[in-house]
């Protein structure tokens, strides 16, 4: 078979044969096919961590700020399922976000009105959504602005494995755990159903439950341990 090198005077060049050639993009091929895939979850699973812990951070640090300006927590003014009236008065001039009040309707993509549903965007384009007073759901960069509100109207503590543990992490106010006397009560947020469990504990609840399983990372130095139970997306 014809050399298909040639050299730049237009004579034919010792080089692979086209069949050689062939093999050759075809072991590339069934290389990145098989490593590709690898890399974009190491890719994914980072992003994670990373996001996870910022949106850890500058929420606390919020709650920290205005702490330092409205008194001590448990001081606080009650809103009951009141999302939108508590960011408003307690968070929405101490967290570097823009927010919206309410949710989007997944067949419409219209927005609706529902002051239980604080939608939380940060700069670096993850989003978070405070609801019912208590719980925020954080998701990394989201396209689809109604999506996290789409699983949380139609999960929330019903654990869809579909979103979480693998898209969607939550988080709730520290003065929502009402297993704790008031004054034990540890400020801004803490991983959801936060208790002192075992990490074997917590991670079987994690599997039963996904909306215990940012309690996983955490435990874990912000981490995803190996043993994860469900593939970051």
């Amino acid at each position: 078979m014809s050399s298909i090198l040639y050299n730049i005077e237009g004579g034919m060049k010792k080089g692979f044969t086209l069949a050689e050639v062939l093999i050759t993009l075809g072991i590339i091929g069934i290389i990145a096919a098989i490593t590709i895939p690898g890399v974009m979850d190491r890719y994914r699973t980072k992003a994670l961590e990373t996001g996870m812990a910022r949106f850890y951070s500058v929420v606390n640090q919020g709650f920290a700020l205005s702490a330092a300006k409205n008194g001590d927590e448990k001081d606080w003014e009650e809103f009951g399922e009141d999302s939108c009236a508590f960011y408003k008065r307690y968070l929405a001039d101490y967290i570097k976000a823009d927010y919206e009040c309410g949710y989007y309707d997944s067949n419409t993509g219209k927005p609706v009105k529902d002051d239980r549903f604080v939608g939380i965007y940060f700069p670096s384009g993850d989003m978070a959504v405070f609801s019912y007073g208590r719980t925020l759901t954080y998701t990394r960069k989201t396209a689809n602005r109604y999506k996290a509100y789409t699983a949380i109207m139609s999960g929330g503590p019903n654990d869809v494995k579909e979103f979480y543990g693998s898209e969607l992490f939550v988080f709730q106010l520290g003065s929502s755990l009402a297993y704790l006397d008031a004054t034990k009560r540890p400020p801004g947020i803490v991983p959801f159903d936060a208790r002192n469990y075992a990490p074997e504990q917590l991670l079987e609840r994690c599997k039963q439950y996904p909306s215990r399983c940012a309690g996983v990372i955490v435990q874990n130095g912000w981490k995803v341990p190996k043993n994860y139970p469900y593939k970051i997306r």
